[in-house]
């Protein structure tokens, strides 16, 4: 027997010409307890209208028909809808007729005489088909997923494939088939020795061996390219690990370096010619010693001339700027002991190996991070030997190029990719967890209008259900966050006041801080004006506030800074996605403990904190640096242990002017008042949040259509027997999004009043498309949330707006 299933009841279309048996059946659904509609027909055309009219779960069909049969029915059901579960309910049905008719499409076959293992069949016909629709969504997101890989990697000219634990090929991009002359796909399943050949893959063997270990290797090939001559080239591999940590398989990226090749080779040969036209013309070297001194001490290398046991003979000018020394200082000092290296651990004894190993005629390069008396930087260097004209070393070269600069412009790059990729990922959490809580604050509340008609005798229940209310509304805050760091959040920018807005707050910081932290503001008497968010803006102080409360568990002092600054093309550069120009700045500084490195380089990352267990979200400095990116602007942190921590937050500079004051939110009245002859349309993919939201506006007093995606919706607008005075559609729907659906609608009803809802508008860009004049319901809503935005867009006299022009 089928358990009762609560909820939305099953809609039936029943092809049945005998309204005992039809009876019978709806009997046994009852007695299973199966909530449920039926529709009966028995005739082609019946069955063929109902169809069209859509909205059944289930087909129920007898075998025999007048002037029609069972087998013509699964026909016409698997061509008209062939997504709805068929199940056959004949007292004739044969077993080879069943057979025939499940392969023929149908789900399955009761017997009237067995009405009993009806329910369950439909319990489970339904199930199925509703797993059946989710494996081809994923399917289909698969397949989008792997062509937007394949478009990014065929846009690249470097070699890029996959491959298994086996090393035979996963994937292969299209710069295979400019280097191999094969088609990618033609690779897959293709061991990798078959494409380099038996010689190349066991001098590769060694290395993917360790990338099978879980390690990234880089390392250089000779690969044949078509029919010509073998390239250099440069593979980089990277393994993929599971869950678990075990290495499912790895990424090999490999690009043509046989030009670099080429040209070291030649600079290799350039040098070896000039050291024996050195040794060989000893008298010409003396008279040019003065223009080689020139060119030494002019260029922008670092370089220094050692001798054999590793002391320094001569040294440019770039080499002793770095470590502010004249060549007096250091002619004759051991070149591993020197100021370069002696600040920095471990250093002076890689640098002691490579002299020794370039005295014995081995060439070495080193990148190494020094600790230098002007400040810390990066260079890569070069220790080679010095020969005479019969081969002989003579002394040995160090040269380093300093790459500081680059570094620290890979390093802002790959933590701006990091912090974009968790963005994207706490953001899809949050739109799932909003979906959750609007079911949770809608019944909640409808919860609380009943237990209030009880008055008094409630007790207890009403303080619970307030109290649930409280944690969905704070759960939903925790969501904001989300989509803050994310950047997702629709944002109400206005022109603002930096001065007067951070003046208003004093008072709650005040209360916030308590009596330990002396709070100081400063204010720039011209300051510029800004386009922001002017809640979140409130929201980001006051996160920055308690973080330096609790960071000052002594006391301390806080001061909260707001000026204008001006970026130049040099701080654009050390932070390439902020562009120079104009901007105005709220600064807040504190006296606390500081941070050190490792919790500066996480401090913005979603749940990251450093507070104790029970205290803090780890979102709120993951939620200003969302706000801040997704206003144009960007985020200074300056922190150091025991000094203290400095968090800048810059915002463009607008063309707008200063706002004299900030407009007050009139009052919402009448949320409750229901126009009447109302009929409303919800378009919404998620089965729960449709229901809620249904239920609602039905127990509201409104007319209610609903509409699973955004082609059911287009379908019940485009009947002329159905009048909709409002579209209420979720943004982020599959296959049609509700920018989409509402273009199309109101091309189709331009006196149709529109109103979206979203817990993640991921897409909100895309509304200039349909205009910018909308109106947005977050999620969660309550039910006087979706009351009173359901009558301010009714009342709206601008309807068809929202695909009208800004």
């Amino acid at each position: 027997m089928a358990d009762a299933a609560p909820g939305t009841p099953i809609r039936i279309l029943m092809v049945e010409d005998n309204a005992l048996d039809a009876e019978l059946i709806a009997l046994q659904l009852g007695r299973a307890g199966l909530p449920f509609t039926v529709e009966r027909t028995w005739t082609h055309q019946g069955m063929l209208d109902a169809l069209r009219g859509g909205g059944f779960d289930v087909i129920l069909a007898d075998h025999v028909l007048p002037g029609f049969d069972g087998d013509a029915a699964l026909a016409l059901a698997c061509e008209i809808a062939p997504g709805i579960p068929f199940i056959f309910v004949s007292g004739t049905l044969t077993e080879d007729l069943a057979v025939k008719a499940l392969k023929r499409g149908a789900r399955d076959y009761v017997v009237k005489a067995r009405l009993q293992r009806l329910p369950d069949a439909i319990v489970r016909a339904i199930g199925e088909a509703e797993e059946r629709r989710r494996l081809l969504q994923v399917e289909a997101e698969l397949r989008d997923s792997h062509q937007r890989m394949r478009l990014i990697t065929d846009s690249l000219p470097a070699l890029i494939a996959y491959f298994g634990q086996d090393h035979r090929y996963r994937f292969a991009n299209q710069a295979y088939f400019e280097w191999h002359g094969r088609e990618p796909q033609s690779l897959v399943g293709m061991h990798a020795r078959e494409i380099v050949g038996d010689a190349a893959f066991e001098k590769m063997q060694a290395h993917l061996d360790k990338v099978l270990q879980g390690e990234k290797v880089s390392f250089e090939t000779l690969s044949q390219r078509g029919g010509a001559t073998p390239r250099h080239a440069q593979v980089d591999c990277v393994p993929e690990l599971g869950p678990d940590g075990t290495v499912m398989g790895y990424y090999a990226m490999a690009r043509d370096i046989s030009d670099l090749k080429q040209a070291q080779a030649l600079l290799t040969a350039s040098n070896e010619s000039l050291e024996r036209q050195v040794a060989e013309r000893t008298s010409a070297l003396h008279r040019s010693e003065s223009r080689l001194q020139a060119l030494f001490e002019s260029s922008f290398q670092h370089q220094n001339l050692l001798t054999l046991d590793g002391r320094i003979i001569d040294t440019n000018s770039a080499s002793l700027a770095a470590i502010l020394a004249t060549k007096q200082d250091v002619h004759g000092a051991i070149y591993c002991e020197s100021a370069w290296f002696a600040d920095t651990e471990g250093v002076p004894a890689i640098v002691c190996q490579a002299v020794l190993d370039a005295a014995a005629g081995i060439a070495s390069r080193h990148e190494l991070e020094l600790r230098l008396p002007t400040g810390k930087r990066a260079f890569e260097f070069s220790f080679r030997p010095l020969l005479d004209h019969q081969g002989k070393v003579t002394a040995v070269v160090s040269e380093a190029v300093e790459t500081t600069a680059r570094r620290q412009a890979e390093e802002a790059l790959r933590q701006s990719q990091k912090i974009e990729a968790v963005g994207q990922l706490t953001g899809g959490i949050a739109h799932d967890f909003n979906n959750i809580l609007t079911v949770i604050a809608g019944n909640v509340e409808y919860a609380q209008l009943l237990i209030d008609r009880l008055g008094d005798s409630a007790g207890n229940a009403g303080r619970a259900l307030d109290n649930a209310l409280k944690g969905v509304m704070r759960a939903a805050n925790v969501t904001q966050r989300l989509l803050a760091f994310s950047r997702r959040q629709p944002l109400r920018n206005l022109p603002v006041d930096l001065n007067a807005q951070v003046s208003d707050m004093q008072d709650m910081l005040k209360r916030s801080l308590g009596e330990l932290v002396q709070l100081e503001m400063l204010h720039s008497p011209d300051i510029w004006c800004v386009e922001i968010d002017p809640s979140q803006l409130e929201a980001s102080v006051l996160n920055l506030a308690v973080n330096a409360r609790d960071a000052m568990p002594e006391g301390g002092r806080l001061t909260i800074e707001v000026d204008n600054a001006h970026l130049d093309d040099d701080f654009s550069a050390q932070n390439p996605d902020v562009p120079p120009g104009q901007y105005a700045m709220v600064r807040v500084r504190d006296s606390g403990h500081g941070m050190s490195a490792e919790t500066v380089a996480r401090v913005f990352e979603p749940f990251f904190t450093t507070k104790e267990v029970g205290r803090g979200t780890g979102l709120g400095l993951s939620m200003v640096y969302g706000f801040v990116k997704q206003s144009g602007g960007h985020v200074l942190l300056d922190s150091a242990p025991g000094a203290g921590t400095t968090i800048t937050m810059l915002f463009p500079r607008s063309a707008a002017p200063l706002p004299d004051s900030r407009p007050l939110e009139e009052p919402r009245q009448g949320l409750y008042q229901v126009l009447e002859d109302t009929t409303i349309l919800v378009a919404e993919d998620n089965d729960d949040v449709r229901a809620y939201t249904v239920e609602t506006l039905r127990q509201l007093g409104y007319r209610v259509l609903e509409a699973h995606d955004g082609p059911s919706a287009m379908r019940l607008l485009e009947r002329t027997d159905v009048a909709v005075d409002l579209l209420f559609s979720d943004i982020v729907m599959p296959g049609m999004s509700g920018w989409e659906l509402a273009k199309r609608a109101l091309q189709h009803k331009p006196e149709l009043h529109v109103l979206f809802t979203s817990g993640y508008p991921r897409d909100i860009d895309a509304s200039g498309t349909v205009g910018r004049n909308i109106a947005i319901l977050p999620k969660p809503f309550t039910r006087s949330d979706l009351a009173g935005s359901i009558r301010q867009a009714l009342q709206d006299e601008g309807a068809g707006t929202a695909a009208g022009s800004p």
